[in-house]
């Protein structure tokens, strides 16, 4: 009998038994990734060439997957060079993994692309999430601090949430525009905050940090940009400097979750303060014969009982999977930070969603990212301009150790002895900001041929802002605020847009010479605006023993007096950009970079629209040389040198235009001079570098020297009369130069499977000097005033100087010439040049030692050869205060100074800032896998600011209080700050 089969039932079986056949080919392969010393590596990415299975190793170098007999196992990783093996009839397949030579293949982000490390030719230091500060993190600028030579990130407040100043190469200008340019997966940076800045009834507390929105743990890479061949690419925006963050993308495979918990606590001050406790008060007061009355029987500890040790916690958790022609990765991270101070905390909710997808055979790729944040802050008083009163931390250091805090009734003891309480005063002060902010970007590229790719970005950073702050009217001794009350509603909308286009052509132009040309058009805009509203006399909470929970700002009708509203925009400043990179490689041995940039500006005059920004950069790989190729003492050698010039715009929006101020009904006056002239300041700078590494590469560095030149430098004058009262900005014919050089070194000491020990440290050295600084119409020098000193008795006290032949804020103040016969300050009648308050040499030491499964990784780091003005010490705890029933501090109580000395600044003030802080040691064990679902476990115990090494006497040698006048920066000043805390975080992290 004959069986006819149909044909479409033959194809049918025919397909089944060959997929039948794969499934029956599949097999899970086990094995372990090991390293040169056979160390297992955690993390490594196994996938199945040509497929979208993939998997991750475990923290003992193992993994599971399954894959057919002839296929192919790709074994990659950052800081290692990739590896295939074939999966034979086995089922076991093993592999090794060496480490990328120095980290010469890795991939360092450069303007408008990436480039492998050994063909960059300008100074770029790259921090990646493995080599990452550790601890309770609130932003990412953090996780930077000591790591890169050459870059200064100072902690101007212990404020959870306050900025910090960063400059990387010295100040290159001579303006507050000395901050680096942000970029985020390509997006610049305004690098302001959303928060509205307002004015409380005590003056101005410390800005926020601008990064605040952006999730810590999201970072995968950071890119510090540091000479002209590096940043010209960026044209007016590069001259102080370029920090470009990746952010963590998708990894194709199954779906991965990493979950991350920890804990931490406030335990004490890292350095207190030292004032007099209540026994030594009440030796002073027999000391210095007053009257007993002084003394009110109690013993408290002021700065004790405005601090908290709440719990600060932090819970985070990422989603990413997906395969190589599309791939997500989503994250979310929800934070609260309890501040050291009573009443302060962040509190942050943030949330980022991103892919990756590719059409058209891989020729269209699509890429997405999208980071959205809410986050509150709470901060209390700790102004940075008050006077006498109203500054929590003045409070508590005037507060009289012998006076208790509260009545027999229970009420706080208000207005004793002239000075606030400082618990009153923590319970009166309510200022809390809540900001909303989000960054969005999406890219186009489409591969024209197989050497040519066209790219387009979009991208959007868009923040609004409110703070509300209130002051309760109970307190005594406050004129226009004790019983009346005060509050201010603020406002503020930040906006910033950028559209890219970019023309990437890579290829072989023959056997030895490669080319890399980059060619781009970028127009970038940015408009900030702010409004606010004040009001005082309120009817409520005027008597605190009769208080509801009703803040002013909810019920601003209530008042007596309320300030009309006020607004204000900047006007909008626009760029528009065209640039060209292009990079020869010869022989793997010689590099060659050039970049130009046209920026026009709408910050510039009309007959000054265009800038122009040159560079040009040189490497030799020596290394690769004949001669060193068999060499056993260099496993990597390489010399640089670039020069270029780069630009600073950060000056006010509208600068070079007429502006005036809108008063009331019908009133309008001039407030800005157009000057059709102005322009940027453009710095031409200097490179020549460095590259080594020995002994196969288990110790390797860097060396830098640099020299930068800012010349026009950016001055604000008024106009000259008869004119209207206003501001006339103008380029003066003067010179700002950084010169300085820069060491980074590493070595990995012990390499074995038991035990590893890795050490790193960086050290830097600038000096600045302003020089030609003078007066265009009379040629005479000239002098800006900048920092002045607060409190009673010298408010308005001149402190810092911008001055010919001088470095920037030079310390001009009064000499002290000791105390006379009688006990009473000697101070001289004119000041003079006493000292620079900028660093001349930073220092940072990382080091991390594993045994098995434990590791313990130490981070310090420290500033040298600069003073400090200590402002506290000064005006707050001075000696004539215990006459009035204030504490004083220890160092006047044990000099021989006597009571009836007075206040006065002088060079008396003056401390050396030299310090070395431990700012991190964390232990962490790995656990590994748990069960069948969680996978490498890992614990850990971390200290922040646990040990700080220093002569100076106040909260913090790494203090940078704003004192800034007419938008000319002080430095390194320390006034009443929000004091440092020690903590400690204990946290989990492992994957599902």
């Amino acid at each position: 009998m004959r069986i006819l089969l149909n044909p479409k039932w033959t194809t049918l079986v025919v397909a089944l038994l060959f997929c039948l056949q794969s499934l029956l080919a599949q097999k899970v392969i086990t094995g372990t990734v090991t390293d040169q010393t056979g160390k297992g590596v955690a993390g490594v990415t196994v996938t199945v060439k040509g497929t979208s299975t993939s998997t991750q190793t475990d923290a003992d170098g193992t993994y599971k997957i399954n894959a057919a007999e002839g296929s192919t196992l790709v074994f990659s990783s950052v800081g290692y060079t990739a590896v295939e093996m074939p999966v034979g009839t086995g089922s076991s397949v093993n592999a090794s993994m060496a480490a990328a030579d120095n980290n010469l293949s890795e991939v360092v982000v450069i303007g408008y692309g990436t480039a492998r490390r050994k063909d960059v030719t300008g100074s770029i230091a790259s921090v990646k999430a493995k080599d990452f500060n550790q601890g309770f993190i609130t932003a990412p600028d953090q996780l930077l601090q000591n790591k890169v030579p050459g870059l200064e990130i100072t902690a101007n407040s212990g404020q959870p949430g306050a900025a910090t100043t960063i400059k990387i190469r010295g100040n290159t200008s001579i303006r507050a525009g000395n901050s680096p340019l942000y970029v985020i997966d390509g997006v610049p940076l305004d690098g302001r905050t959303a928060r509205p800045e307002a004015g409380t009834a005590f003056g101005s507390t410390p800005t926020s940090n601008p990064l605040l929105f952006i999730n810590p743990n999201d970072i995968a890479q950071v890119d510090v940009l540091k000479d002209a061949s590096a940043t010209a690419i960026y044209g007016s925006r590069g001259a102080n400097g370029v920090i470009v963050m990746t952010t963590k993308k998708a990894i194709a495979g199954p779906t991965r979750i990493e979950v991350g918990a920890n804990w931490s606590s406030n335990v004490g001050y890292m350095q207190k303060y030292k004032v007099l406790s209540a026994s030594q008060f009440r030796e002073g007061i027999k000391k210095y014969s007053l009257p007993a009355t002084l003394d009110a029987g109690g013993d408290v500890n002021a700065l004790d009982e405005i601090t908290q040790h709440k719990l600060s916690q932090n819970y985070a958790l990422a989603f990413s999977g997906g395969s190589e022609t599309g791939k997500f990765r989503a994250s979310f991270l929800g934070s609260k930070n309890a501040g050291f101070l009573k009443k302060t905390a962040l509190d942050k909710y943030l949330g980022s969603f991103g892919g990756q997808y590719k059409f058209l055979d891989n020729k269209l790729s699509f890429d997405f990212n999208l980071i959205a944040g809410h986050y509150t802050e709470d901060v209390t008083s700790t102004s940075n301009n008050a006077g006498s009163t109203g500054n929590l931390i003045t409070a508590a250091l005037n507060w009289n150790p012998t006076q208790p805090f509260f009545d027999a009734g229970g009420l706080y003891v208000l207005n004793k002895y002239g000075t606030a309480n400082p618990l009153a005063l923590s319970d009166a002060f309510s200022d809390k900001s809540d900001v909303n902010e989000f960054l969005g970007s999406i890219t186009a590229g489409y591969k024209i041929t197989n050497n040519l790719e066209y790219r387009f970005l979009y991208g959007i950073n868009h923040g609004t802002g409110q703070r509300l702050i209130n002051v309760e009217g109970f307190l005594e001794g406050f004129p226009g605020l004790s019983g009346q009350g005060n509050a201010v509603i603020a406002n503020a909308q930040l906006t910033s847009q950028t559209f890219t286009h970019t023309l990437n052509y890579r290829a072989n132009l023959s056997s030895s010479l490669t080319l890399d040309a980059l060619a781009g058009y970028e127009y970038w805009k940015s408009q900030y605006g702010v409004g606010a509203i004040s009001a005082s006399g309120f009817n409520t909470n005027l008597n605190q023993s009769n208080r509801v929970s009703i803040p002013y700002t909810s019920i601003m009708s209530n008042a007596s007096t309320q300030q009309p509203y006020g607004s204000f925009t900047n006007p909008l400043t626009e760029i528009q950009s065209y640039f060209a990179r292009v990079n020869f490689g010869l022989s793997d041995k010689y590099f060659l970079t050039g970049t130009i940039r046209a920026d026009g500006s709408s910050k510039f005059g009309k007959n000054n629209r265009y800038g122009y920004f040159p560079s040009i950069g040189a490497k030799w790989q020596i290394s690769n040389e004949d001669f060193l190729k068999s060499s056993t003492l260099f496993s990597a050698l390489a010399l640089r040198a670039s020069w270029g010039i780069t630009g600073n715009q950060e000056f006010p929006a509208g600068a070079s235009q007429e502006q005036f101020s809108l008063g009331s009904y019908n009133s309008a006056s001039q407030t800005i001079v157009a000057n059709p002239d102005l322009k940027w300041e453009p710095t031409t700078s200097f490179n020549v570098g460095a590259d080594f590494g020995f002994a196969r590469g288990r110790i390797y560095g860097s060396l830098d020297y640099y020299k930068k030149k800012t010349t026009d430098i950016l001055f604000q004058t008024n106009s000259i009369q008869p004119a209207p009262n206003a501001t006339y900005f103008i380029n003066l014919p003067a010179d700002l130069t950084n010169e300085g050089f820069e060491v980074a070194l590493g070595a990995t000491i012990v390499n074995s499977s038991k035990l590893n020990w890795d050490f790193n440290v960086n050290y830097s050295y600038n000096k600045n000097m302003i020089s030609n600084f003078l007066d265009v119409n009379t040629g005479l020098p000239l002098q800006i005033n900048t920092a002045t000193i607060d409190g009673q008795g010298v408010s308005g006290t001149l402190a810092q100087v911008i001055a010919n032949n001088q470095p920037v804020n030079a310390y001009y103040l009064k000499p002290f010439g000791g105390f006379d016969a009688s006990g009473n300050q000697i101070i001289g009648n004119d000041p003079v040049f006493a000292g620079d308050p900028n660093p001349h040499s930073l220092l940072g030491i990382s080091t991390s030692l594993r045994y098995n499964k434990l590791t313990l990784s130490i981070n310090a780091g420290g500033a040298f050869g600069y003073m400090i003005y200590n402002n506290t010490a000064t005006s707050v705890t001075n000696i004539n205060g215990i006459t009035t029933g204030r504490n004083i501090d220890q160092a006047a109580f044990n000099s021989g100074e006597s009571k009836s000395s007075g206040v006065g600044a002088s060079t008396r003030f003056l401390e050396k800032g030299d310090y070395v802080k431990l700012r991190n040691a964390t232990l962490r064990y790995n656990v590994g896998n748990l069960g069948r679902y969680v996978k490498n476990l890992s614990a850990f115990i971390s200290g922040n600011n646990l040990l700080v090494f220093t002569k100076f006497t106040g909260f913090d040698p790494e203090v940078n209080i704003d004192k800034s006048s007419n938008a000319y920066p002080s430095r390194s000043i320390e006034y009443v700050p929000y004091p440092t805390p020690r903590s400690i975080t204990f946290g989990l992290n492992f994957s599902l």
